[in-house]
């Protein structure tokens, strides 16, 4: 119940910001203006809740047939982390390993010979250091920042 209230709480203040907008630049610039005005503010606002929504996903992970799964692929190998089941794989060449959340010492963003890649370290497995091939610097960063959740349990 506290959270209808406060999402008519949220609707009440846009549109009351919306109206005084709208007032302030019709007022000065004209009815056109005006309506321009909250268009745009309308605009930025929608921008603004998609890009977060966009962040929230690309962190945390969409669920597709009930499971919460991250996954990169590529020439190297694959990376998969299971969201729900703490688990993770880590697939490079010919060597595979899985591993808990638990099992995550770190992981950080490393540029190597020029090229982005994503030192994860394990503790408690056969290879403590995987050093995992990334696109771009972006890409190290949001899986290192994947992982860190991850190893906190927060993922």
């Amino acid at each position: 119940m506290p959270f209808i209230l406060l999402g008519l709480a949220v609707i009440g203040a846009l549109i009351y910001g919306y109206v005084r907008l709208y007032h302030a630049v019709a007022g000065a610039f004209g009815t056109l203006a005006g309506a321009g005005a909250v268009a745009l503010a309308a605009a930025l606002l929608a921008a603004l809740v998609a890009d977060g929504v966009r962040r929230w996903r690309a962190i945390h992970g969409v669920r597709i047939q009930g499971e919460r799964i991250l996954s990169l692929d590529g020439t190297w190998g694959s990376l998969r982390v299971d969201a729900e089941r703490k688990l993770g794989m880590v697939a490079l060449g010919d060597a595979q390993s899985r591993f808990i959340f638990a099992d995550i010492a770190g992981a950080e963003p490393v540029l190597k010979a020029g090229a982005w890649a994503l030192a994860l370290r394990l503790e408690h497995n056969a290879r403590p250091l995987w050093q995992i091939p990334m696109p771009t610097r972006t890409h190290a960063r949001r899986w290192a920042k994947i992982l860190a959740l991850a190893a906190q349990q927060k993922l």
